[in-house]
């Protein structure tokens, strides 16, 4: 409901586009003749019909037709004229344009009484003694006004006979189920004679409201769809409609019931399929100057739209997979928009894994469509670069889960397909879809994901020593007692740390470690408020493009845990962590967390309140966990399977501290970091 009332806030705030509409409106005029010694006769002249005083093409300023590569007209359609981009329209009615509506007495009105006198037919209709006003006589600048009298005694002539009859409507296009209070009014009662008020609905061919006294007959009328035409007549009492020459007839009045559907072809397709979208209105929208558009809730704009017609259609082609909520809408007052309808374009997304090294070991797939492929002629199935299917295709859900094995020097690349696999026979209640033996591969391709490499450990370590230089060589006491890192964590400025050196950049350059860069603060207690955040995230920006790291690698800052020597790291709050966001991802760096990862600290309270109202931290920032530190004997050929503890709430923990340094000889510490995370690998001039 708040995604259409946005809508309808959105559509509010743009131009309307109104016809301007004069009516011309001629009312019956009965003349009556009375003779002495002849019967009265009741002369009924032919309604002069409402006019328009221009057409559309002349009201109408041509309209602009944008193009929209994703779109094109419905085969064997013209282009609606004056209308969006690639929509066919048409007019169309429905059999429920026709279905009678509901009438009831008008709201604070009654019903008008029944006498045994008159039998008129039991209508919850309301009655009156309200006049018709009198036509005022038409008069020259010079002559007052000529009166013929009766050429008899006015008391011969008993009741006197009604000469207008007139019908007016409260509204004349409503929403679909709103009333309307459709009013016919006399010149005369009648009360003393023989004939009723009624009005008839002449579209159903129903009768609505029937009165048989006073001078006025109101009855509200509720219908769902479609324009309905109606008409009073003064009739002696019948449920059908009389004949002209034996009663008097009012003028016609319209009412519309607005209201919008949209349908398509189809709810599921692939990339680059095509569905036809029919949007359609209850009305003709060239009548009041509408238009009848079809809108995508999910993008926030408009299709395409026709000025005229009760459908408008239009073929859509996207070239992305994704779901789209679509409406119908048609402008004007009163507006109407109907229910959405969600349209899918498959997409497959693949994830790969792996806890051990490289190369060797268990590669963990998982792909995901965007909607579930129970009810569809499709699977999904995960490839290697080889071209084999991966275990086996699954039918059911939106997920599938395969294991892979992965031996040798080098680690294939994986990619999931949605499609149909031939001769496939599936499993009786399962999610598993047996391959044919002959043909593996999948046909009527609809969605397919990018080639990965599985996402596998890294070792490494951090420490506050240069690496190299200073008479020291850091670098080569990790290997010996170790194991090589891929990659290094090092500080970005000179601060209690030295910051990292043009020495160590080219010796990581030459052995292709990657450089995981941290900064922090003299004051390690001030990580508290935005300002606070979002200037160290400017000064470590400045620090990482001085050191020629480029746009799309990782800033990490230090949050240390509360004690002695940061007392007032326990305050960190969630504006020191959206100040770092903002200002790293503002120079075009991924922000990074060095805290304690574990589920209620100090940092994962302000983490957790900080990704609840910005998920987009979660999304496009990291977390560099310190617990749980471990103790014992690690080395990289010993390392712990990747454990690090998480906040319990959104946010990507690809980075664990296990092992902080002993203050021996090899003075580092020991972390594990998933390959996705996106450290900086220096490319130095040889």
């Amino acid at each position: 409901m708040q995604l259409l009332q946005g809508l309808l806030s959105d559509l509010r705030s743009r131009p309307k586009r109104h016809l301007g509409l004069a009516f011309i409106a001629v009312s019956n005029h009965i003349t009556v003749v009375v003779l002495a010694a002849a019967p009265t006769v009741l002369a009924v002249p032919a309604l002069n019909p409402t006019q328009s005083a221009c057409s559309i093409e002349n009201c109408i300023n041509a309209v602009a037709v944008e193009s929209d590569a994703r779109l094109s007209l419905p085969a064997g359609h013209p282009q609606c004229e004056e209308s969006g981009p690639t929509a066919s329209c048409e007019v169309e009615g429905t059999a429920a344009d026709s279905v009678p509506g509901t009438p009831a007495v008008p709201e604070g009105q009654s019903a008008c009484p029944s006498t045994d006198v008159k039998p008129v037919p039991t209508t919850p209709a309301a009655c009156s003694d309200t006049l018709l006003p009198p036509i005022a006589p038409a008069r020259s600048s010079g002559d007052p006004a000529l009166i013929v009298m009766p050429s008899v005694p006015a008391a011969s002539l008993g009741a006197r006979l009604t000469s207008r009859l007139e019908l007016t409507a409260t509204a004349d296009t409503l929403r679909s189920g709103r009333q309307v209070v459709l009013t016919a009014t006399a010149s005369a009662s009648v009360t003393s004679t023989g004939t009723a008020i009624e009005i008839f609905d002449t579209t159903s061919g129903t009768l609505i409201a029937a009165c048989g006294q006073g001078n006025q007959c109101a009855v509200g009328y509720t219908a769902i769809s479609g324009v309905h035409d109606f008409v009073a007549f003064i009739t002696p009492p019948m449920v059908s409609p009389p004949d002209e020459a034996s009663a008097l007839e009012s003028n016609h009045s319209t009412v519309g019931w607005l209201d919008s559907a949209v349908t398509a072809s189809a709810a599921i397709v692939g990339r680059d399929q095509a569905i036809t979208i029919t949007a359609t209105s209850t009305i003709d929208v060239a009548q009041g100057g509408r238009w009848l558009e079809i809108y995508d809730l999910t993008a926030g704009s408009r299709i395409t739209y026709c000025s005229r017609g009760t459908s408008c259609s239009t073929v859509v082609k996207e070239t992305k997979g994704g779901v789209h909520q679509i409406v119908g809408y048609v402008t004007g007052e009163p507006e109407a928009v109907s229910a959405p309808i969600g349209l899918t374009w498959l997409d497959v997304s693949l994830s790969a894994t792996t806890v051990g090294p490289k190369v060797d070991g268990t590669v963990y797939l998982k792909a995901v469509t965007n909607t579930d492929l129970t009810d569809t002629p499709w699977v999904v199935g995960i490839y290697d670069d080889q071209g084999h299917l991966v275990d086996h295709a699954c039918k059911t859900g939106n997920t599938c889960s395969v294991q892979a094995s992965v031996s040798g020097q080098t680690t294939p690349k994986y990619t999931a397909v949605v499609g149909v696999l031939p001769e496939a026979i599936p499993t009786a209640k399962s999610n598993v879809v047996q391959k044919a033996p002959a043909a593996p591969a999948l046909v009527d391709i609809q969605a397919k994901s990018a080639a990965i490499e599985p996402t596998h450990l890294l070792w490494g370590v951090d420490s506050c020593k240069p690496f190299i230089g200073g008479g020291q060589n850091l670098y080569n006491a990790v290997v010996r007692s170790l194991g090589s890192p891929d990659f290094w964590g090092r500080y970005l400025t000179n601060t209690v740390c030295p910051g990292i050196s043009s020495t160590e950049i080219a010796l990581a350059s030459s052995h292709h470690m990657g450089i995981l860069p941290i900064y922090n603060d003299y004051n390690c207690s001030a990580v508290v408020s935005y300002a606070t955040g979002h200037q160290y995230a400017v000064e470590a920006a400045a620090a990482a493009n001085r050191l020629g790291i480029p746009a799309g690698r990782l800033l990490a800052i230090d949050i240390e845990p509360p004690g002695p020597a940061c007392p007032g790291a326990g305050g960190v709050d969630g504006g020191f962590i959206e100040g770092w966001y903002d200002g790293v991802h503002e120079a075009g760096y991924v922000p990074v967390y060095y805290g304690n990862g574990t589920a209620g600290t100090e940092f994962a309270r302000a983490w957790c309140s900080t990704v609840a109202s910005l998920p987009n931290v979660a999304a496009e920032s990291a977390i560099w966990s310190f617990e749980p530190s471990l103790l014992g004997r690690y080395y990289k050929a010993k390392a712990p399977n990747f454990a690090p503890y998480k906040p319990g709430c959104a946010g990507n923990v690809e980075a664990w501290q296990y092992m902080l340094s002993a203050g021996s000889n090899v003075d580092v510490d020991q972390d594990e970091a998933l390959s996705t995370l996106p450290l900086w690998y220096p490319v130095t001039a040889s």
